[in-house]
């Protein structure tokens, strides 16, 4: 098999469903005042501040998250909603998983990954993984997905699961996008689609205790992305966010000319903090610095990261900005040595301090939601005993 194939067959192993293990229109938008920013409201749609939604968007501006309830048995079982508002690729419609448990006081917002669509390669290998409905929860039924483990720090929890199947990170607001040398359509509406869930799912829960926004891969960095609007939703509320394997490196390590395609391809650009100076810069970079902006936006979140030290799934995507992001074609690398060199600057210059960090010396991607979660030990700590430590307020920086 040559390298290419290789390669393809390794990003689609890894990223098509997160059990495997260590071994191998959006019916309603709000207001986004920040906190820090001048306190005059954007649409979700729009990088201005009049309160008018962009035409990119396919949402109403202004509106709170005052969704009719979902109503599902508390059985702690998996229950299937489909939401208006909510689509995926060729126009098919999507919607949350439920999971409810009598008397719970924790909910958790789950932000399923899978890839990413951005030129011919990653959307040839991406289009297969984007699942919604009963598929999407049952690619991945291990880790604190695991209901069966009495040892599951989540066993005990509401779970809302957001489904991935539009490519873009759940920040998109271009729908019906075509890109060059990319025969299909894609329907790049996952910052729509979240907003369009929060309308049901924040009334279902308001009065929830405590609130975990867990995503991994492509959808830790949708949980980063959509942090803020999630937030209008429980402002009050006790929170906690872990993004497993969503690393954004600085910019020396991830290239701004790819950063620049992200933000064209997509449209997120316009979901970035006003108050985030430092998330927009000239060149088309500064993504990283949302690692910064949201733990002092909001000191009383703790924030968690969970990362790999030689990532062989980031390495390849991110290998993309190579030489100035001119592809020799194939799947690229930015190599472990650079890529555990750009590890090492984001937590130097940014995390510490601001995000606790679980960094494992391996090169598999994802961990909460596989096998692994209970037997990986890192510095003397299991990943289960950390995770469980972050909810609790507890948890320190982990590394090998």
């Amino acid at each position: 098999m040559d390298r290419r194939l290789c390669l393809a067959a390794l990003w689609i192993c890894a990223c098509s469903t997160d059990s495997a293990s260590a071994d191998t229109d959006a019916s309603s938008m709000v207001s986004t005042s920040d906190p820090g920013s001048t306190g005059e409201a954007t649409s979700s749609g729009g990088a201005d501040t009049t309160g008018e939604a962009d035409a990119s968007s396919t949402g109403q501006a202004g509106v709170p998250y005052d969704g009719e309830p979902i109503d599902v048995p508390a059985d702690g079982q998996w229950h299937f909603v489909e939401i208006d508002g909510m689509s995926c690729n060729g126009g098919i419609e999507s919607g949350v998983g439920v999971r409810r448990v009598e008397g719970a006081s924790r909910t958790v917002l789950y932000f399923k990954g899978g890839g990413a669509c951005f030129n011919t390669l990653t959307c040839t290998f991406t289009s297969p993984l984007m699942l919604t409905g009963d598929d999407a929860m049952a690619a991945n039924p291990d880790g604190v997905l695991d209901f069966t483990r009495e040892d599951n720090p989540l066993i005990d929890a509401n779970v809302v699961y957001i489904p991935y199947c539009t490519g873009d990170v759940h920040a998109g607001v271009r729908g019906q996008q075509t890109l060059p040398e990319v025969e299909e359509t894609w329907n790049f509406v996952g910052h729509d689609n979240v907003l369009a869930a929060l309308d049901r799912v924040v009334p279902t829960f308001a009065d929830t205790e405590q609130l975990v926004v867990l995503g991994t891969s492509a959808g830790g960095m949708g949980a980063l992305f959509n942090f803020r609007f999630i937030r209008q939703g429980w402002p009050d509320t006790d929170t906690v966010v872990i993004d497993d394997s969503g690393v954004i490196l600085p910019d020396a390590y991830l290239d701004p000319c790819l950063q620049t395609h992200l933000r064209e391809t997509w449209g997120f650009s316009e979901l970035l903090p006003p108050s985030c100076e430092g998330c927009s810069g000239d060149d088309g970079g500064g993504l990283s610095s949302l690692f910064a902006h949201l733990p002092d936006a909001y000191p009383d979140v703790r924030f968690g990261l969970i990362a790999s030290r030689r990532d062989q799934i980031l390495r390849l995507f991110y290998g993309f900005g190579n030489d100035a992001c001119a592809s020799a074609g194939g799947l690229p690398d930015l190599g472990e040595d650079r890529y555990g060199e750009g590890l090492s600057a984001l937590y130097d210059e940014t995390l510490d301090g601001r995000f606790v960090l679980y960094e494992i010396d391996s090169d598999v991607h994802t961990w909460s939601t596989t096998p692994a979660f209970y037997t990986t030990d890192s510095g003397g700590v299991t990943m289960a005993e950390w995770f469980s430590a972050v909810l609790e307020g507890s948890a320190q920086t982990v590394r090998p």
